[in-house]
């Protein structure tokens, strides 16, 4: 037998980890680090905010209330969604992840800066602004995007340790930003995080993250050539999948995109839970920022044990697993009414796990939408329709947070809001297994059986 007949027969090696993986991925745990500032830590100082700014001396609404502040919460989504839409794909396409990392993360710091000196509500505006831009161009749409083209390979796992970045940084500025702005304000504080977010960012970007594995002649990891790596690199248009313009044309991804504006549109809690536990735990800050910093903590953790479910069990049944765990903490967070003097001890417990369950979920709505859409649209135009579906997310958002002020000035309580969570929970699984087992049916590249399986 000949040699070129032996090789031609031997089996493809997939590609191993390497270092270079391993700073990519590290590249991208920083940068979601960074982006702990817009993610959670500019809610910790709401309520700062909205003290000074939004409250008068007897506790009553001033300049619009909580609505009115909030609404900087609609405008910086917006611009995330209209940059992401419209704009992000084609820049990254023309200019690389890398540079377009740097550019965003520092049009995001300049915007952070204009929110630490707003004087009045309509600069808050106008820095949410800002800041909606440069994350539209930078963390939200890359990260995920070099996760998957570096790793094909234990996607879910490296992808949930990545997006565990943004815990990290929560966990600091939980534990930091309220100490820090009680004794020296909420707009010091502020410019601190616009100088962590940007230098953290041009770190990762300079030193760490390249925009493929072609560029330093590498495959992604798990790759085996000429099957996974080489269709990716030499002709993109065999992949299995929706082509962008026939996902659009398919009922079952515009159901899927409903569900993440309600993903969205739920997980904007996060911008008046601080506001809500302040009440709750009146003046007492240790543990106002305990609780904080449970909920931010377990971030940490939720996100690798998701990709880790993810690759085990699949994505819908992470998300039923997730997602049933917050639909129990936010039936659980009316009863948290009791004054400061209430929480000691084995008092703790309970609010404590509820920040657990309530981080499950918030963890769930990073880590599942891009899974969820590559296992319902494919590989195909996958990079395309990612900036498109995760701009769903952003509308929902974007309605979500001045929503939720809104229950709260109407009625007095958060509680309506807080009951019809879990309903709404329940409707996004559902909507994601019908998305899931039916659009890849009408894939325009078929694949396989097995990649249709909503356990992949």
């Amino acid at each position: 037998m000949s040699t070129a007949s032996v090789s031609a027969s031997a089996p493809r090696a997939p590609q191993p980890m390497t270092a270079r993986h391993w700073l990519v991925a590290a590249g991208g745990f920083l940068v979601m680090i960074a982006a702990s500032v817009v993610l959670s830590g500019l809610s910790l100082l709401h309520p700062f905010i909205v003290r000074d700014m939004f409250t008068d001396d007897h506790g009553q609404p001033m300049n619009g209330g909580q609505p009115a502040f909030l609404t900087y919460f609609t405008v910086l989504t917006i611009m995330i969604v209209v940059t992401m839409m419209f704009v992000a794909g084609r820049l990254i396409a023309k200019f690389g992840p890398r540079f377009m990392l740097g550019v965003g993360s520092s049009i995001m710091g300049l915007g952070v800066l204009l929110f630490a000196f707003a004087p009045n509500p309509v600069m808050f505006y106008v820095a949410g602004g800002v800041i909606g831009v440069g994350y539209g161009l930078s963390q939200a749409p890359i990260p995920p995007v070099i996760t998957t083209s570096w790793f094909e390979a234990k996607r879910g796992l490296v992808l949930g340790i990545v997006l565990s970045g943004s815990g990290v940084g929560g966990l600091l500025w939980s534990v930091v930003t309220p100490r820090m702005a009680q004794s020296t304000g909420w707009r010091p504080t502020i410019v601190g995080m616009a100088v962590v977010l940007v230098v953290v960012s041009l770190v990762a970007t300079v030193f760490l993250i390249r925009n493929t594995p072609a560029d330093t002649g590498l495959r992604p990891y798990g790759a085996v050539p000429g099957e996974d790596g080489a269709p990716r690199q030499e002709d993109p248009e065999t992949l299995p999948g929706f082509t962008s313009r026939d996902a659009m044309r398919n009922p079952w991804f515009w159901l899927l995109s409903l569900s993440f504006v309600m993903i969205g549109m739920i997980v904007s809690v996060t911008q008046v839970l601080p506001i809500l536990l302040n009440v709750y735990t009146g003046v007492n800050i240790s543990v106002f920022s305990l609780l904080l910093a449970t909920w931010t903590f377990t971030l940490i953790f939720w996100k690798p044990l998701l990709g880790i479910i993810n690759d085990r069990i699949g994505v819908i049944w992470m998300m039923t697993i997730t997602l049933g765990l917050m639909a129990l903490g936010f039936l659980y967070l009316p009863q948290m009414s009791s004054p400061a003097a209430g929480f000691g001890g084995a008092a703790l417990l309970l609010p404590m796990l509820a920040m657990v369950f309530m981080s499950a979920g918030v963890s769930n709505a990073t880590v599942a939408p891009p899974l969820v859409l590559r296992h319902t649209v494919g590989a195909r135009d996958y990079s395309k329709l990612l900036s498109l579906g995760l701009s769903f997310y952003y509308i929902g958002s974007a309605l979500g947070a001045p929503l939720w002020g809104a229950i709260q000035t109407l009625t007095g309580t958060y509680n309506p809001g807080l009951y019809a969570a879990p309903v709404v929970l329940a409707l996004i699984v559902i909507f994601s297994l019908l998305a899931g087992r039916n659009a890849p049916k009408s894939w325009t590249n078929k694949a396989p059986a097995k990649d249709v399986s909503p356990a992949d």
